[in-house]
């Protein structure tokens, strides 16, 4: 029919849906409310161009296209130069992710949380097609994504902004579509001479002509069967909540008929739409041999096959539904018109026959025909094509430049640098950066929290303005972003924590030392420059008074005179910066072990009027002993007993071997190994310790390089431990700021 001049050819639109089997070309125009079908033309293809939707030879898809294009063309006397398509939808991948974002505390939830959840629930749909496809070749991009659900502390809520939570989630529903898909359409479009306007997505297209917006508050599934694939959209709360696809669809039945008949593909699809509407079908097959079989046997020979498409078709529905049956569902394309599909479905359901329905053309609302009503469910995608053209009218693919890169973005809707973002892989790290992570650990006792650093968003540029990630962009921009940069996560070291005023520097025995904190992690011992990690188990201890020091050094008290000034202090004196500290071993006095093993020790006022009521603690260190020599005399030995008969130690005073050896003179040698050398300790002293080494080696205590390692027969020694004929030594200095003394 040639158009009536009242129709202008700039509101027509062009809607083609390629199938598999065939293509169908509809012409439309929108009048008020409702969508006026023109004329439409139908051709199959000579050979299976097609395989399961996707393209595989172009030419014959191309001439298919030629062939449908020059129908319409001399029936409306227009030259039609743009068209709408649409991508199948067995090759839309869908991914339905829950993101969430936990906060070390509550906080007021703004609305760049609620993006970069969002982009983090993309992030991670991206992820698993990467992880899912990663031995594949096919390049997948997003081609859009909603969210079905928001969470709050784990409640689901419709809107987020301005709640105070700990945390965050969504159910995001990201889209994802292969290139070379869109790159085939275009290559058949551009064989025929047509511009491509508009393309969407063969499920949207159905479903917005077969279950329009006001019918999405029911939980319905619309179920595209077409030859080799099963397209499945699933609506609810008055949105798509899903799609889904099965690899299986009319051929299956096709083939069922092929192999019992033994007939070409083309009649053993004119045979299954017989099937139920002629009591018997006539056909010849491919040995010339003519066959009439009644519909009832040909049921039986495809029975199996349509059951198994019936339980496929509602294991997936059941499965984009969350596991639930919907309250009714929809079948459209050529395959839904064999005979008892739908009636299995509706048992497997176990929902109401009449709630599974085939629907065709003339059950569509608010779509009129000037030509012939299309009946047929088959008229549906591309009826769709062509409303979801005109909902779209100005949109279709873009080309943009992002990072001096070309990009095509498919222009279903309005398109943000957030779009092609996605397209391009960054994600919420990339676009929002990461604060630093806080590091977590004891001090003395008590919790610490050190925060990471803040991120630094990416830097948006459109067309060299400043831009965000909603900037709106269009065809031919030019779009710059400079990735975000992740915050630093939090660090410390023992010397953050270590007041500066706590460090002296003293004289010790005549050597100087400085005296800082003692610090340790986990029960070790560590110096100021160790870094602290999670978890860690952080002790810093101050050396203040004379008792700090001696349990620092490894010094023992009970029998030692402290003298800070040359004047006499007890273990309480608290040390100054500058102070002259002298630790003097108490003449013939000696105790038991047993005494020197207790954690206590008091001399009575009797046995030394200076140091009664003095309490000294014997603690022990894993420390290691000092850089610092202290002059000291040898102890002699006494003999130690107990009163039992009151409280408190009895010393005797009894001659020993020592004091006689020293009341003869008598010089008594002793041969040590000091550092690899044999060393003749020769003097008139009865028993030598670790410091009357340096007595006869060459060794200058006088200028420090370090810390000064003693080491006895391989172990850490101390300056007031024993030495005996036949030990071996080692002295060094280890170059650190720890030092050792006694």
């Amino acid at each position: 029919m040639i158009l009536n001049y009242n129709i202008k050819e700039e509101d027509l639109v062009f809607g083609l849906d390629i199938g598999t089997r065939k293509v169908m070309g509809v012409i439309g125009y929108q009048e008020d409310d409702n969508f006026v079908v023109v004329d439409s033309a139908v051709v199959a293809h000579e050979s299976r161009a097609m395989i399961d939707g996707q393209i595989h030879d172009i030419s014959k898809v191309a001439n298919a296209v030629i062939k449908v294009k020059n129908i319409l063309e001399e029936r409306t006397g227009i030259e039609l130069t743009d068209v709408s398509i649409a991508a199948a939808g067995r090759l839309l991948k869908t991914y339905l992710v829950k993101a969430e974002i936990h906060f070390e505390e509550e906080k007021e939830i703004q609305r760049d949380l609620i993006r970069e959840l969002e982009l983090k629930g993309i992030s991670e749909a991206q992820q698993k097609i990467k992880e899912d496809y990663k031995d594949d070749e096919i390049e997948y991009y997003s081609v859009g994504y909603s969210v079905v659900n928001y969470y709050l502390d784990d409640y689901i809520i419709s809107n987020l902004e301005g709640h105070i939570a700990k945390s965050i989630g969504a159910d995001v529903l990201a889209t994802f579509l292969p290139k070379a898909v869109v790159d085939s359409l275009y290559s058949v479009m551009d064989r025929v001479g047509l511009v491509v306007s508009n393309l969407t997505l063969e499920p949207i297209a159905a479903i917005n002509v077969a279950i329009p917006e006001k019918l999405r508050l029911l939980n319905l599934a619309l179920v595209d069967i077409g030859a080799g694939t099963s397209d499945i959209a699933i609506t609810k709360d008055g949105t798509v909540i899903g799609y889904g696809m099965i690899p299986i669809a009319g051929d299956e039945i096709t083939e069922q008929i092929v192999h019992k008949y033994l007939v070409d593909f083309n009649t053993a699809e004119e045979i299954k739409y017989k099937i139920g509407k002629e009591s018997e079908i006539t056909f010849t097959d491919i040995m010339g041999v003519s066959h009439t079989v009644s519909s009832e046997e040909l049921y039986e020979v495809v029975k199996g096959p349509v059951s198994r498409l019936a339980e496929e078709i509602s294991a997936k529905v059941c499965e984009v539904n969350a596991n639930k049956k919907p309250n009714a569902v929809f079948c459209v394309g050529g395959g839904s018109q064999v005979v008892g599909l739908t009636k299995k479905i509706s048992e497997i359901l176990n929902i109401p026959n009449e709630r599974v329905a085939v629907r065709g053309g003339d059950s569509l609302i608010n779509v009129k025909y000037l030509s012939e009503t299309l009946n047929t469910p088959d008229v549906i995608t591309p009826i769709g094509i062509c409303v979801t053209a005109l909902k779209q009218r100005g949109f279709d693919f873009i080309k943009v430049r992002f990072n001096k890169e070309e990009v095509k973005l498919l222009n279903a809707k309005r398109l943000t640098v957030l779009d092609v973002c996605m397209q391009k892989g960054l994600d919420h790290t990339n676009l929002l950066g990461r604060k630093g992570a806080s590091l977590f650990f004891k001090l003395n006792g008590e919790r610490r929290r050190i925060k990471g650093g803040p991120a630094e968003p990416a830097e948006l540029f459109v067309n060299g303005k400043e831009a965000s990630l909603d900037t709106i962009i269009h065809d031919g921009d030019e779009i710059l972003v400079q990735p975000a940069v992740n915050g630093e996560d939090a660090s410390a070291f023992i010397r953050d924590f270590i007041d500066p005023k706590n460090l002296k520097r003293v004289l010790i025995n005549g050597a100087y030392m400085e005296l800082t904190s003692i610090c340790y992690i986990n029960g070790k011992l560590v110096d100021k420059n160790h870094e602290i990690f999670n978890n860690d188990d952080v002790k810093i201890l101050s050396i203040n008074t004379i008792a700090d020091l001696a349990d620092y050094l490894d010094v023992p008290l009970y029998d030692k005179e402290v003298y800070v000034n040359k004047v006499k202090v007890d273990s309480s004196y608290i040390i100054r910066d500058g102070d002259s500290i002298e630790f003097k071993i108490i003449e013939n006095k000696s105790f038991s072990q047993d005494v020197v093993d207790n954690n206590e020790i008091k001399i009575s006022a009797e046995e030394n009027k200076n140091t009664a009521g003095i309490s000294y603690n014997m603690r022990s260190s894993h420390l290691t002993a000092s850089n610092e020599e202290i002059e000291q005399k040898a102890v002699n030995p006494t003999t130690v007993t107990r009163d039992h008969t009151s409280e408190g130690l009895v010393f005797e005073d009894k001659m020993t071997q020592a004091d006689e050896l020293e009341n003869k003179k008598t010089e008594i040698p002793v041969i040590v190994t000091v550092n690899g050398e044999k060393v003749i300790m020769k003097s008139e002293k009865a028993d030598y310790i670790f410091v009357d080494v340096f007595n006869f080696i060459d060794f200058d205590l006088s200028h420090p390089q370090g810390n000064i390692i003693l080491k006895l027969n391989g172990n850490r020694a101390a300056f007031t431990d024993s030495i005996k004929n036949g030990d071996v030594i080692e002295i060094y200095w280890e170059k650190t700021n720890k030092v050792d003394i006694l």
